[in-house]
């Protein structure tokens, strides 16, 4: 934890709110940033009085967004084998590929929002669903309620945690990755559900 105080933590002092927007869109894009630890790192420099809660939360969603709506467009227009044949060359990258590709099939475009609380995996979602030709209506939709609502609950827990950020992280984030992932896998299927049972009833018994 330390190394990644005095990495990023470096980055930060001397650059400021530009330093967490480019941190957080190339992160996002694919590069190996460890982004819910910034972004609670961000929370306690809030609490420290570093930074400034509104702008920090603007910058590092404004990073987030701006990065997935670029990787939905390079999987819109360049497609599949474009990114699978250059993604080759980067083994473990490579394999998070693969692992969303099957998330992407498995969940469909409520990945996009899940994806933001699993490391590894949000940073291609986006580029599965330009691959796939989602409506970028309904990519939007989901990506920017999802990176808002991803960027506000772990700044807010960096802010909250204040000094016991670095004792607390590791546990805490485990435990709220987990129950947000819960919570809303649950949601999304109630409403899937719904949705099913609300179609046959208007639709009338099938015909025998």
């Amino acid at each position: 934890m330390n190394e990644f105080i005095n990495h990023f933590g470096g980055y930060i002092s001397q650059y400021g709110y530009f330093a967490l927007y480019g941190l957080f869109f190339f992160g996002l894009i694919g590069l190996p940033v460890p982004e819910e630890t910034l972004l609670v790192f961000s929370g306690f420099l809030v609490s420290r009085g570093d930074l400034h809660f509104l702008p920090t939360f603007l910058v590092c969603y404004l990073g987030s967004i701006s990065a997935m709506t670029a990787a939905y467009w390079i999987g819109f227009k360049l497609g599949h084998p474009f990114i699978d044949k250059y993604l080759k060359r980067f083994e473990k990258g490579y394999r998070m590929y693969k692992k969303t590709e099957e998330w992407f099939q498995r969940f469909g475009k409520w990945a996009i929002p899940i994806g933001y609380f699993l490391p590894g995996i949000r940073q291609y979602t986006a580029y599965f669903a330009g691959i796939t030709e989602l409506r970028f209506r309904t990519f939007a939709i989901l990506a920017y309620a999802g990176g808002a609502f991803w960027t506000a609950l772990f700044v807010s827990l960096g802010f909250i945690l204040g000094e016991s950020w670095e004792r607390v992280f590791q546990l805490a984030i485990k435990k709220v990755t987990i129950w947000i992932l819960l919570i809303f896998i649950a949601v999304v299927l109630g409403a899937y559900v719904y949705q099913r049972v609300r179609k046959k009833r208007a639709g009338g018994k099938p015909n025998e």
